[in-house]
């Protein structure tokens, strides 16, 4: 294994801590939305002096990052209405199982990829556990089909960011303006939705919002930078490592009941992940 390769899965698994605890973070707010927008507005204010500093991308990373922004955006809308739905200790090891599953499947349909005993046997193993998860009574058919949406909008952004991180110059150019014009959209469907009530949702929730913000920066930052490092698939397993931490997160943080049916499903997703992780490692 070579220095880079290596640095970027330690990059990938600390991403994976850190994005568990802004996930259980942006939860334990009340208004989903409004902690989801301070998160982009501290994204767009680090990315801010980059983007003076660094000027304008070349112009064929404008559609990479255009792209990524919409993927986002859309991925973040989901993401709000997923955990106002659910109990974060089912819809986000659910969301987390759905996307090693989908980027296999996305990769036999788009890239002609074939897969064997080992990645069948871990796709099988997260399936078991998210079926667990599934049957748990803190999950309804809508929480259901939220988590699963946010699986997919999650295995789209993974491939699109490591497209706009490889294309760009260097990679830090495409994360500052990444975060900067991301910043714009979910604030925006904030005050469209609220109106007047926007500055008070803000400031009702500005604790979660802020240490959300800031959690996510240092979950995220990392992950692009990864997938310029390692393999896409490699990186995006080893985040879904983070279900275990969401579920001991999601008892501690915001005192939902771990019944033997989550626990199970969290580890056979976390079981499935790894072997899909195993069976790319040494195919």
């Amino acid at each position: 294994m070579t220095g880079t390769l290596a640095a970027g899965l330690a990059l990938a698994l600390f991403s994976a801590i850190t994005s568990a605890f802004a996930h259980a973070t942006l939860k334990s707010g009340d208004d989903k939305l409004a902690v989801m927008a301070w998160i982009r507005l501290c994204e767009l204010a680090t990315a801010l002096p980059f983007v003076l500093w660094i000027g304008l991308p070349p112009g064929d990373l404008w559609l990479w990052i255009a792209a990524a922004v919409a993927v986002h955006a859309l991925y973040q809308l989901i993401l709000s209405w997923s955990y106002t739905v659910s109990d974060f200790t089912a819809a986000y090891p659910i969301a987390r199982g759905f996307t090693p599953i989908f980027t296999a499947l996305l990769g036999i349909v788009v890239l002609g990829d074939r897969l064997d005993g080992v990645a069948l046997a871990g796709i099988a193993i997260i399936s078991a556990g998210i079926l667990a998860l599934a049957r748990s009574r803190a999950l309804s058919p809508t929480g259901l089909a939220a988590a699963c949406a946010t699986g997919l909008l999650t295995t789209c952004y993974t491939l699109v960011d490591a497209k706009g991180v490889r294309a760009a110059p260097d990679a830090l150019t495409f994360i500052a303006w990444f975060y900067l014009i991301c910043g714009v959209p979910i604030p925006l469907m904030l005050l469209i939705r609220s109106g007047r009530r926007t500055a008070a949702l803000l400031a009702h929730d500005v604790r979660p919002g802020i240490a959300a913000g800031v959690l996510s920066l240092l979950a995220f930052a990392p992950a692009l930078f990864a997938l310029g490092m390692a393999p896409v698939g490699a990186v995006a397993a080893l985040r879904e490592t983070s279900v275990l931490i969401g579920l001991v997160l999601g008892a501690v943080m915001l005192k939902e009941r771990l019944d033997r049916r989550r626990i199970t499903g969290g580890l056979l997703v976390t079981a499935g992940t790894l072997t899909l992780i195993a069976g790319a490692a040494f195919a």
